[in-house]
């Protein structure tokens, strides 16, 4: 009796392919998980950046005088600069700091204000914008500066 017994010596052509697909697809997510990752840890540096600059920006209005808290040629005037192009860890940021008025309800607006005075206290917004790999982003810091003494 003959046995017929067939030998194996190597990997048939579809065997191959499917193993070279297979591979591929792997490699192919692998790539995009390690893509989006590096992706986002630069986002959040820039975006970390930006608030650090909107930050050191907040702080040092705090510093100032409230007579001084206004920007060059705007209302109220002062000598901050309105806009910045800042260049932080190789990310190019443009700042921008709005400085308003604000008239408090609390003690009515405009000429029904009670003391007469409708520049109650000072509203900052420091806004910081970057080119990111998604187009431009933006990030802001708001706050209130108020004079000592003028209100109740």
């Amino acid at each position: 009796m003959k046995s017929k017994v067939r030998s194996l010596r190597g990997a048939g052509l579809l065997e191959v392919v499917v193993a070279s697909a297979l591979l591929a697809l792997v490699f192919t997510g692998l790539f995009g998980v390690l893509q989006l990752g590096t992706r986002l840890a630069t986002d959040n540096k820039s975006r970390t950046g930006a608030l650090s600059l909107a930050l050191e920006r907040i702080e040092y209005i705090r510093s100032l005088d409230y007579s001084n808290i206004g920007t060059t040629g705007g209302v109220p005037s002062g000598p901050l600069a309105a806009n910045e192009s800042i260049a932080l860890n190789g990310v190019d940021y443009v700042r921008r700091t709005y400085i308003v008025y604000i008239d408090d309800p609390k003690d009515g607006l405009g000429g029904g204000d009670t003391n007469g005075i409708t520049t109650d206290y000072k509203r900052v917004k420091v806004e910081v914008s970057w080119e990111g790999q998604t187009g431009t982003r933006f990030s802001s810091l708001v706050s209130d500066f108020m004079p000592l003494g003028i209100e109740q």
